[in-house]
């Protein structure tokens, strides 16, 4: 009968089917509407461009439906089991789904919003081009998941597990990721412009091309990531950790990051243009054609580093320890008479 009412776009309302069988059975396009499916048996069932509202689907099994463009508004699902099940483009809204099995899910385009993930497993999921926003995602396990130009805003992650996680154009924004670690993550172009950051741990992870163009980097830990051509412009922060980590062509211009630690980074080519590194250790580093014009380097330590062309025009250098200046550029006089230049007066 459910089957039929789907088929003939009948809204099924108000009906109590908890505990149901419904494996393997067709109902795409069923209009369900304040239906209680608490503990019902779906797998496998075609649920495509359904629509769920306020419907109870706490426990409720669908392992491997078809949920494309299905809707779902202001849902219990606590404990629903969602493995494996294709919600490309689905659209969650309001929910309750603390707990939620979702590993293996195709998550493609789907469209999450002030719903509640936490202690949610989404193990081995793919949400490309998922749009979440102003979801709480609290010690959410997102291990090995695939997020290719997917959108995160306004969400809370704190304690989300993202080991082997991929992600390939991915934006933050306005998210909580203080404290948050990536570790072993590979991010590869993300958007974190204006983030707070503040410890968050980025050890080990592949974050080449990545933004975090104004971002708060209190604390965080950058040691041994590979971060070429990342963007740190404005960055700001005290003692951020960036040892051993592989920063070719990386942008820091502007960035305010005293006492911050590059010992044994490789910084050929980076740019620190009127950056403030008062305090920096930049022992043993790699800083061959390095741009430090502007720069404050007061006691900073450069003992051992390479700096082999490195650009210390009008840099402030007071106090600062260098084993290599000689081979590095100081300040050009003709580039300083321009910069000084003044138009005359009439």
């Amino acid at each position: 009968m459910l089957s039929i009412a789907a088929t003939l776009g009948e809204p099924i309302a108000g009906l109590d089917l908890s505990g149901g069988h419904f494996a393997r059975t067709y109902l795409a396009g069923g209009i369900f509407s304040k239906v209680n499916l608490a503990r019902a048996d779906l797998r496998e069932a075609d649920l495509r461009e359904a629509v769920f509202d306020e419907c109870d689907l706490r426990g409720a099994m669908l392992s491997g439906a078809q949920l494309s463009r299905t809707v779902f508004n202001r849902c219990l699902m606590d404990h629903i089991d969602l493995q494996q099940a294709n919600l490309h483009a689905a659209v969650i809204t309001e929910c309750q789904a603390a707990h939620a099995r979702m590993s293996g899910a195709t998550l493609s385009m789907v469209a999450i919003s002030k719903t509640r993930l936490d202690h949610s497993i989404l193990r081995s999921a793919n949400l490309d081009a998922a749009v979440l926003s102003e979801t709480s995602m609290l010690d959410l396990s997102a291990e090995a998941t695939n997020w290719r130009h997917a959108s995160v805003m306004e969400c809370n992650l704190l304690h989300v597990s993202w080991g082997g996680a991929t992600m390939l154009r991915t934006a933050f924004a306005g998210t909580k990721l203080a404290r948050v670690s990536f570790v072993g993550v590979r991010l590869e172009a993300c958007q974190f412009s204006s983030a707070d950051l503040t410890g968050a741990d980025f050890t080990q992870a592949s974050i080449r091309q990545c933004n975090f163009q104004g971002a708060t980097l209190e604390g965080a830990r950058f040691g041994q990531a590979d971060a070429a051509f990342a963007l740190f412009c404005d960055a700001k922060g005290r003692g951020v950790d960036f040892s051993g980590a592989q920063l070719r062509n990386a942008l820091f211009t502007g960035a305010r990051l005293p006492a911050a630690n590059f010992s044994q980074a490789d910084l050929l080519q980076a740019n620190f243009a009127g950056a403030d590194l008062t305090q920096a250790n930049f022992h043993a580093a790699e800083l061959g054609y390095a741009d430090f014009r502007h720069a404050q380097l007061g006691q900073a330590d450069l003992r051992k580093a390479q700096m082999f062309r490195s650009c210390l025009h009008r840099a402030a250098t007071d106090g600062a320890q260098m084993t290599d200046r000689a081979r590095a550029l100081e300040t050009d006089p003709d580039l300083a008479e321009a910069e000084d230049w003044q138009p005359v007066a009439n």
